[in-house]
């Protein structure tokens, strides 16, 4: 029973981790179907903005998150202003656009590392103490990142389907054409989208690192977990990336109890692998109909 709770509170706290650093890119690909590989290093900036906010000036613990949130709607901005502003809409964007933002990353990580330096910063997002239940006990600062997590992801629902904001991008994803011919600003939708998926990023990013450290290369491994993520539950589908993200946690959890630390993540690829094989839209992606 014991191991059970152990393996159900590990489930959640790692599912809340993988929830929060992929539902921006699902966000991304869902409106303007854009696969954004710079989402790494939005989460770096995000962990950065949070350790110059609080340290910076002084500011408490919490505050960090919002200096997160700030960072990586700057990044958002610069990533649109920069590169999507220019090739949306244009011939191959879905292609373009990979090789873009893996250099927009390349270059923001160097930037950091040579301004900043290599050295680990601890993030400033943390609480002490443990919550202790009979047999059961959970950090405050697992409970802390649960609860942010799973308040990012209720709020961008909410974003999405209760607000003008997200008519705008539902119309914009599903006929650009049209909704240009509707007078929806196409442009004016994709940098709102572009800012709200930077500020998603960025708080990802010190909920990411409150658990670790913070250095330059921080987000090259939840880029990749985020990927795997959003693959498994559906290009697109912000409900599939939530629900991925905590079966490929309560899998990868359940093999490193039984197994060893080290069978985790190999053994999560060759199941991911297997579901593509068999369902190449994922777990809950549908299969697009193109009309001639």
């Amino acid at each position: 029973m014991e191991l059970l709770t152990e393996i159900l509170t590990s489930t959640i706290a790692l599912g809340a981790i993988y929830a929060a650093s992929s539902v921006s890119l699902a966000l991304l690909w869902g409106s303007i179907s854009m696969l954004n590989l710079a989402h790494g290093a939005l989460i770096v900036v995000g962990a950065y903005g949070s350790v110059a906010f609080a340290n910076g000036l002084g500011l408490p613990w919490w505050t960090g998150l919002i200096g997160g949130m700030i960072a990586g709607a700057a990044g958002g901005l610069l990533l649109y202003v920069s590169q999507v502003r220019w090739i949306f809409g244009r011939a191959n964007f879905d292609l373009r656009i990979i090789i873009l933002t893996m250099a927009f990353s390349t270059i923001v990580v160097d930037l950091i590392n040579n301004l900043i330096g290599a050295k680990i910063l601890r993030q400033p997002f943390q609480i002490e103490g443990r919550f202790d239940l009979g047999a059961l006990s959970i950090g405050h600062q697992t409970l802390l990142v649960v609860f942010c997590s799973a308040l990012m992801v209720f709020l961008l629902q909410l974003v999405v389907h209760k607000t003008n904001l997200g008519r705008l991008i539902r119309a914009v994803s599903q006929d650009i054409t049209a909704a240009r011919l509707n007078g929806v600003p196409v442009q004016a939708v994709i940098l709102q989208v572009m800012v709200l998926a930077g500020v998603i990023s960025g708080a990802s990013g010190v909920l990411l690192t409150s658990s670790t450290t913070v250095y330059p290369g921080a987000g090259f491994d939840p880029l990749l977990k985020a990927l795997i993520v959003c693959v498994l539950g559906g290009l697109g589908s912000i409900p599939g990336a939530l629900a991925a993200s905590f079966v490929l946690a309560g899998l990868e959890t359940s093999v490193q109890y039984t197994f060893g630390v080290k069978w985790g993540f190999p053994v999560s690829l060759l199941v991911v692998v297997l579901v593509l094989v068999y369902r190449p839209t994922g777990l809950f992606g549908h299969q697009e109909l193109e009309r001639n």
